[in-house]
């Protein structure tokens, strides 16, 4: 409807006049212009976009370390422009590093593509609308702000999805594989400017169309994420229609999106309709038209005829989620869900392949692209590897394939690095750094304890046992068990609980009010924080773990009771956590083989 009328008032230039009505169509007067090679209604000017606009902001740039899954500030991303250069929700990163005020950005902001990763360049320079999804967003350096002055942001908006546009913008990007657009190209694009008026009209009609599509399409993701979390439940008889929802609800979940999208398709053949009768009609007769158009399809279902794409897309879409569902129901977390979920996605969408028809060679060259294009490490590709040979093995398990495709893809071989564990320096110098009771009692809690910072969020005040240095924490897989912490972490953790004065029951809640609990993302950017400030680099809760490891090997505990401690299930991913000291090792040499 929005592109309707942009296309019906600003390139047909048939924009209602001051009796109503279109404007060229009635006679309105037209005039030559020589910039733009071709005529404009009289009254209207021209402009480039750099008078229109305040200056352009480019987005933050940021290091592998500050991107998470979830738990930071939403960042908006390349991912999120869809090949025909709409907005894709749910491809979003999380920024966890410091955001200057100028690169935050509220719902409805404009923000256009600076980089292109397609063949065809089919995304450089396109406008997308932020979804209102988050309160507020930042935004990645393959991206820039725009925002015109004045009424102007939808009329902007579609004049930069036109194809006049992004055949002149095409030569402004440099680049082979990955091309990169100089923003001189969009602030030079020359547009014709109506009235103040038409502009407030058109502004005032489109924002809020655009405001509620963004609104039910957030509402469409949410209820088939619903419908795609009950069914199988429904399916499997792990769940009835009275369980959460009744049947009838259960049923509008599921067809809502449908509905919606149809109802879409009925108003595009009435447009189409009209606009193919509009030259031999009156407009009496064309809202005559109008009006027993609705009226028939009304009665009417649509259903859109599937292309060999979509039939496609729809099997491999409900083969992902019967192998997802019963990845829940062996009990894997969300984290691990979402990471299995969007890794296998990332394939089919590359490959377009039925799932059942994917070859060996397709996921070797899939590995070895993303390796080359992304830079991936060798252990994120072995991660993927495991994945599709997990996804791939449940097909021939299930008996959708006869042979996984995975088989012939051998583990990667990976560098075995050392990695760095905290000195007793670097401990005391970071204590000595800390001027919140909170953050050296989390210190020395996790030093202490060797927990995960996942577990580490989750403890409350009730859980902490001092009279016997212990606390009950819930692991991976919900596992549960008793860790313990030494004399030093029972009176910092003491004296940290004693001033503080709100109700919060977690453990570590923040230094400000409303004094909500710490997230994982909290803990990390805290943790960093501190280590910046004595320059100690890459200083993350994991670390405090892996040197409570070393050092419980050192001192000679046996390696069980230590693989009980971090509650691992098995042993050799304790010796993954364990360095011993290659100081021990010479000591011990010298001992006895001297």
């Amino acid at each position: 409807m929005a592109k309707q009328l942009y296309d019906y008032w600003f390139v047909q230039f048939d924009f209602p006049n001051e009796e109503g009505k279109p404007y060229k169509s009635s006679g309105g007067t037209m005039v030559w212009n020589e910039k733009l090679k071709r005529e404009i209604p009289q009254g209207w000017d021209i402009s480039d976009v750099k008078s229109l606009i305040e200056p352009i902001e480019r987005g933050v740039s940021y290091s592998s370390d500050e991107i998470l899954d979830t738990s930071a500030t939403p960042m908006i991303n390349l991912a999120c422009f869809s090949k025909a250069g709409n907005y894709r929700l749910g491809e979003m990163k999380y920024f966890s590093g410091n955001i200057p005020e100028t690169k935050l950005i509220s719902p409805m902001d404009m923000l256009i593509a600076c980089t292109d990763m397609t063949q065809g360049a089919d995304i450089i320079g396109r406008p997308i609308l932020v979804s209102n999804e988050f309160e507020q967003y930042t935004f990645s350096t393959d991206l820039a702000l725009v925002i015109p002055k004045g009424k102007l942001k939808m009329y902007l908006y579609y004049t930069l999805r036109t194809p006049f546009y992004h055949k002149y913008i095409r030569p402004f990007a440099s680049g082979t594989t990955v091309k990169h657009l100089n923003l001189i190209g969009v602030e030079n694009y020359v547009l014709p400017i109506p009235p103040t008026g038409i502009q407030s009209k058109f502004e005032d009609t489109i924002s809020p169309i655009k405001e509620q599509q963004s609104k039910n399409l957030n509402e469409i993701v949410e209820l088939t994420k619903q419908r795609d979390e009950l069914l199988p439940l429904l399916m499997n008889g792990q769940a009835s229609v009275n369980y959460h929802l009744s049947a009838s609800f259960l049923s509008s979940l599921i067809l809502y999106r449908d509905q919606y999208k149809f109802y879409d398709m009925k108003e595009t053949i009435i447009q189409t309709v009209l606009d193919g009768m509009r030259a031999v009609l009156t407009e009496n007769q064309l809202d005559l038209l109008t009006d027993v158009t609705r009226k028939a399809l009304s009665e009417c279902e649509i259903t859109p005829k599937a292309t060999e794409e979509e039939q496609r897309n729809k099997e491999n879409v409900e083969l992902l989620g019967a192998f997802i569902s019963s990845k829940k129901v062996e009990g894997c977390s969300d984290k691990t869900i979402h990471y299995y979920k969007s890794s296998i996605e990332k394939l089919i969408v590359t490959v377009k392949k039925n799932v059942c028809d994917i070859v060996t060679n397709d996921i070797r060259c899939y590995l070895a692209e993303q390796q080359e294009q992304r830079g991936l490490s060798k252990v994120t590709i072995d991660n993927l590897r495991r994945i599709y040979s997990s996804f791939f093995s449940w097909l021939e398990d299930e008996d959708y394939i006869t042979k996984s495709p995975v088989r012939r893809i051998h583990k990667v071989r990976t560098d075995a690095l050392v990695k760095e564990v905290l000195t007793d320096e670097n401990i005391e110098v970071l204590r000595d750094s800390c001027q919140e009771l909170r953050d050296i009692a989390m210190i020395d809690l996790l030093l202490s304890t060797g927990m995960r910072v996942g577990e580490l969020v989750k403890i409350n005040r009730e859980d902490i046992d001092f009279q016997e240095r212990q606390c009950v924490v819930f692991g991976k897989g919900n596992k549960e068990r008793e860790v313990y912490f030494n004399a030093r972490t029972k009176i910092h953790l003491k004296k940290y609980l004693e001033q503080r004065t709100d109700t919060n029951p977690a453990l570590f809640v923040s230094l400000h009010e409303p004094h909500t609990r710490l997230t994982i993302s909290g803990v990390e950017v805290r943790l960093r924080q501190l280590g910046k400030k004595v320059n100690l680099n890459k200083v993350h809760p994991h670390k405090f773990r892996r040197t409570l490891a070393t050092m419980a090997i050192d001192k000679g505990m046996p390696i069980e009771q230590v693989q009980k401690m971090l509650g691992h299930v098995k042993i050799d991913t304790t010796l993954h956590y364990a360095m011993v000291n290659q100081t021990n090792v010479k000591m011990a040499h010298r001992k006895f083989l001297n």
